[in-house]
């Protein structure tokens, strides 16, 4: 009997690692490199970030976020809040209905994942906005701070236009045209 149970439980292992990385990577908002966009933000070197071995390092990029999800219908739109993030979907701003996720390593986390399935989803009629909580950082600095995306083709993190900061609320928030992965720091950094 005992042998039966550990048999189910590596069968079921097996199949859960397997469906995780195949569900994310065929997303077209999928991470290109968990791991490595993670050691960007944190300033580790990408071999300090990635576990060992094939197996581990896809499952280590893809644990270490916690995902918060909402079905959204394009039409009502909606809003969706993980730790410090939040973004907000105007009606309108697809057509149907989608599944939203946001994907942070920890509450304060200074970046977060963005997806939305079905992926063809993913260019939005009406801009989505999202905005980054920064109640912690003192008004001074925060004057300067805007979001960023993270390129997977130049591998750089690029401004995005429209960022806008409120002192009163101590927030940073920007227009989105698409999900991908983004972070909130200072310009110019």
């Amino acid at each position: 009997m005992l042998r039966i149970k550990h048999v189910f439980a590596t069968l079921l292992l097996g199949t859960f690692a397997i469906g995780l990385g195949a569900g994310c990577m065929e997303l077209s908002t999928a991470p290109v490199s968990p791991p490595q966009v993670a050691s960007e933000v944190s300033g580790q070197s990408a071999q300090s970030a990635q576990p060992a071995g094939l197996i581990d390092g896809l499952l280590g990029g893809l644990l270490r976020l916690v995902f918060r999800v909402l079905n959204i219908v394009g039409s009502i739109g909606g809003s969706l809040s993980n730790g410090r993030w939040r973004v907000d979907v105007p009606a309108g701003a697809f057509d149907g209905t989608a599944t939203v996720k946001i994907g942070v390593a920890s509450s304060s986390s200074a970046d977060c994942q963005l997806e939305i399935w079905p992926a063809d989803k993913n260019h939005f009629s009406t801009p989505v906005r999202l905005t980054a909580n920064c109640s912690g950082i003192s008004s001074d600095q925060l004057k300067d701070y805007i979001i960023f995306w993270f390129d997977p083709a130049s591998r750089t993190w690029v401004p995005v236009e429209g960022s806008t900061v409120d002192l009163n609320r101590k927030t940073v928030s920007a227009p989105l045209q698409h999900f991908s992965t983004y972070k909130v720091g200072k310009a110019g950094w």
